[in-house]
């Protein structure tokens, strides 16, 4: 009967996950549920530049705060977004891989959560951030185990909405993250 349960309900995800993954990509349902945005996709060259100008923003070991040297980075962040008002975004909150899973989830999300603030006070429009989540240690960037790779791991990265493919959204992630040179 367990067993039977438990197939019952491995079919019911599979469906589900079909259901979603042809979902509209250009469609996000906020996350308080009080409206539904209907977002057009991200032109190529308007795609290009957010990948050549969007830099991620970094955090100190076991902290949330913006650095100073960031805030001029987030600074600039800002001004692109507000000269492209036609951009959503997201903000992925990333950690490194020392501390356990939950511990990882709640301070990389402080640390999307932190920047949204930050671009919202420099006058991004907060509904232009469609999430802001912590992904913890699932995402990281660099796998050598030191100080310079951790430093790496340990920010807020952006990207549009809709979300590219996966493959693009990798070598974009990892592009982004190489022109920061941290």
């Amino acid at each position: 009967m367990l067993r039977k349960i438990m197939i019952m309900f491995a079919l019911f995800g599979c469906c589900l996950g079909l259901a979603l993954a042809q979902a509209p990509s250009s469609t996000h349902q906020s996350m308080d549920d009080s409206k539904v945005v209907s977002v057009p996709p991200v032109a190529p060259t308007v795609q290009q530049d957010f990948e050549r100008s969007m830099k991620d923003i970094h955090f100190d070991f076991d902290r949330a705060e913006l650095r100073d040297d960031d805030k001029a980075t987030l600074a600039a962040n800002a001004q692109w977004l507000k000269t492209h008002s036609d951009v959503y975004i997201t903000l992925e909150g990333d950690a490194d891989e020392r501390g356990d899973i939950v511990y990882n989830l709640v301070l990389s999300g402080e640390r999307a959560t932190v920047t949204k603030n930050a671009l919202v006070d420099l006058g991004v429009p907060s509904d232009h951030i469609l999430f802001a989540t912590g992904w913890g240690k699932l995402y990281p960037i660099c796998a050598q185990q030191d100080e310079s790779c951790w430093s790496q791991n340990r920010r807020t990265h952006f990207a549009t909405w809709p979300a590219l493919p996966e493959a693009t959204q990798n070598a974009a992630r990892n592009t982004g993250n190489n022109q920061a040179g941290q």
